[in-house]
C-alpha cells in the first residue's frame, strides 16, 4: 500500500550552538509503528463454518490450527498498529510437479500477493526457497491414537497369575504330594484291606487334579499318614486357587504394551485410519519409508476394499470402540474424547508418530520490509503467554484416567484356552477310543485264531504244526 512522505521534526538550529536534536521516543519504538498499514494474509479453512466462529472458542476440535493463529495474528497485527485483509483458501498449498506453481497459501506468498502466511505451515525444504519462516510456532502433532488392547489380545491370561518358577516349583510340589497319596493309600489296602481294588498312579494323580480344580475327590482317608498328606494338599491348593483366581480378575483389566513400534502396528490386527485433510493426503502420497507405505498400503488405503479416510469424530468413534488406530492431530483428538468418552474410557490411549516434521509456523514474504519487526513482536507474543494462554484454549491434553474400570464381560478372546483345552481332551479321549477298538479287534481275532488252532491240534494231537505251536508254547 503507498503511503505519502512521513515528516518528523528532528530538533532545531539555535546560532551559535548549532543543531539540538529533541527525540521524545527511541528509533526501534517508532519503527513499530506501521501506522495503521493494512497487511495482506490469507488463512486456511477446510470447514466453511469456523469462519463464524473464528473468535467464540466453539468447536475447537474444527480447523483448530486456524482458529489459535487467528487470534495470534490479530495480537500480531495491535501490537505493529496495523491492520489485516484476509484471503480464504482451503489448502496450504503443495507444489505441482508439471509447472511448479504453488497452490493454496503457498502460492499467494510465492506470487507476494500477500505479505504474511496467516495459518502456519509445516518447514519443508522447497517452501524455504520461496518463504521466510517466522519462530511463532504451534507446537502441536500428528500421530496414530489409539487405546492399548488388553492383554488377552496378545497373551494366555491363565498361565499369566504366576511366574514361571512358581509354575516349575508347583509341578514339584503335585509330585510330590502324588507319590506320597499312593503310598498312604497303598498302605492302607495292604494293611486294612479297605478300597476294593489296588490303588494306582491314576487314582492319585485324578485326586490331586481334583483337589487342584475345587472340584472335590472321592477318596476317604482312614490312617493319619494319608490325612496329613490330604490336608497338606488341600492347604496348599487352597492358597494358591485365591492367588490364582485373584490375579486372573486383575489380568482381565490389564491392557498390553505389546505395540511399541510402527512394525508392531502393522503386524497387529489393529485397524488403521486417517483424517481425511489435504496434509495427510499429500504426505501420505510422498512416504516412501518401506513400513510406513506399507501401513498406507494396507491399512489406510487398501487397493481392494473401502479406504480408511474418515472425519475426525468418525475416527475417534471406532477408537473407541476399540482394536482401532487413528491418525489426526493429537489436541483435537483429545477434546473429541474429553467431550464424548466416558470417565472410565479414558484410559490406556497410545500415541505413534507417523510423519516426521517440525512444529508448523508463521511464513512471510521473501525480502519483506515487514521481516524484523514481525519477528521481534512474534517473540514478544510468545514471551508475553499470549501464545500459551491460546494453546490451553484450542488444544486440549490427554484427559487424566481416574483409574476407575466397570465391569469388564469376559469373551471367547479370554477363554480361548479353556475351550482349546477341552478340545485337545476331546481329541485325545476319541484317540484313545479308536486305540481300544483295534486292540480289541486286534485281541478278538488273536484269541479266535488260538481257538481255532487248539481245536485243529485236539483232533490232530501228533501233527508237526501241532508239535511246534506245543513247542513255542512251552517256550514261552
Amino acid at each position: 500500500m503507498a503511503r505519502g512522505i512521513k515528516v518528523e521534526s528532528r530538533g532545531n538550529w539555535i546560532s551559535g550552538e548549532g543543531i539540538r536534536l529533541h527525540d521524545r521516543h527511541v528509533a526501534s519504538l517508532r519503527r513499530r509503528d506501521l501506522q495503521k498499514i493494512q497487511l495482506k494474509t490469507t488463512i486456511v479453512v477446510m470447514n466453511p463454518d469456523t469462519l463464524n466462529h473464528l473468535t467464540d472458542y466453539r468447536d475447537v476440535h474444527v480447523d483448530t490450527i486456524t482458529k489459535s493463529n487467528y487470534v495470534w495474528l490479530n495480537h500480531l497485527a495491535s501490537a505493529m498498529n496495523a491492520t489485516l485483509a484476509y484471503n480464504v483458501v482451503n489448502s496450504w498449498g503443495y507444489r505441482d510437479k508439471n509447472n511448479g506453481s504453488w497452490s493454496g497459501m503457498m502460492g499467494h506468498l510465492s506470487r507476494k500477493e500477500i505479505d504474511i502466511g496467516g495459518t502456519c505451515m509445516f518447514l519443508t525444504a522447497d517452501r524455504m526457497d520461496n518463504v521466510t519462516y517466522i519462530p511463532l510456532a504451534t507446537p502441536t502433532r500428528l500421530a496414530f491414537i489409539f487405546r492399548q488392547p488388553p492383554l488377552s489380545f496378545v497373551s494366555n491370561l491363565f498361565t499369566l497369575p504366576f511366574r514361571r518358577s512358581v509354575w516349575i516349583a508347583l509341578g514339584i510340589l503335585l509330585s510330590v504330594i502324588v507319590l506320597m497319596l499312593l503310598l498312604a493309600s497303598r498302605w492302607e489296602w495292604l494293611t486294612k484291606q479297605t478300597h476294593a481294588s489296588e490303588p494306582t498312579l491314576s487314582d492319585s494323580l485324578l485326586l490331586v487334579i481334583g483337589a487342584v480344580a475345587q472340584q472335590g475327590f472321592g477318596f476317604n482317608p482312614l490312617t493319619v499318614p494319608s490325612r496329613i498328606v490330604l490336608l497338606m494338599l488341600l492347604l496348599a491348593v487352597l492358597n494358591l486357587y485365591a492367588s490364582y483366581t485373584a490375579n486372573i480378575v486383575a489380568l482381565l483389566q490389564s491392557t498390553t504394551n505389546s505395540i511399541q513400534t510402527l512394525r508392531d502396528l502393522l503386524e497387529s490386527p489393529i485397524k488403521c485410519g486417517a483424517q481425511d485433510i489435504v496434509y495427510n493426503r499429500h504426505y501420505f502420497k510422498l512416504e516412501k519409508d518401506p513400513i510406513r507405505r506399507r501401513i498406507i498400503d494396507q491399512k489406510i488405503v487398501p487397493k481392494s476394499g473401502k479406504s480408511n479416510w474418515m472425519t475426525a469424530e468418525e475416527g475417534i468413534g471406532e477408537v473407541k470402540r476399540g482394536f482401532f488406530a487413528f491418525f489426526m492431530e493429537i489436541g483435537p483428538a483429545y477434546r473429541i474424547i474429553q467431550e464424548t468418552f466416558e470417565e472410565d474410557e479414558k484410559c490406556g490411549f497410545r500415541e505413534m508418530y507417523f510423519i516426521e516434521h517440525f512444529d508448523p509456523m508463521f511464513t512471510v514474504i521473501k525480502q519483506s520490509p515487514y521481516l524484523e519487526i514481525i519477528r521481534v513482536n512474534a517473540l514478544k507474543i510468545e514471551e508475553s503467554g499470549l501464545k500459551s494462554r491460546e494453546m490451553s484454549k484450542f488444544y486440549t491434553k490427554r484427559p487424566p484416567c481416574n483409574g476407575r474400570s466397570k465391569f469388564i464381560s469376559v469373551g471367547l478372546n479370554e477363554c480361548y484356552f479353556a475351550f482349546y483345552t477341552i478340545a485337545c481332551g476331546l481329541l485325545l479321549s476319541l484317540g484313545l477310543l479308536v486305540l481300544e477298538l483295534l486292540w480289541m479287534k486286534w485281541y478278538e481275532n488273536y484269541v479266535h485264531n488260538n481257538n481255532i488252532l487248539c481245536q485243529a491240534c485236539a483232533r490232530r494231537p501228533l501233527s508237526g504244526f501241532c508239535r511246534g505251536s506245543v513247542q513255542r508254547k512251552i517256550s514261552e
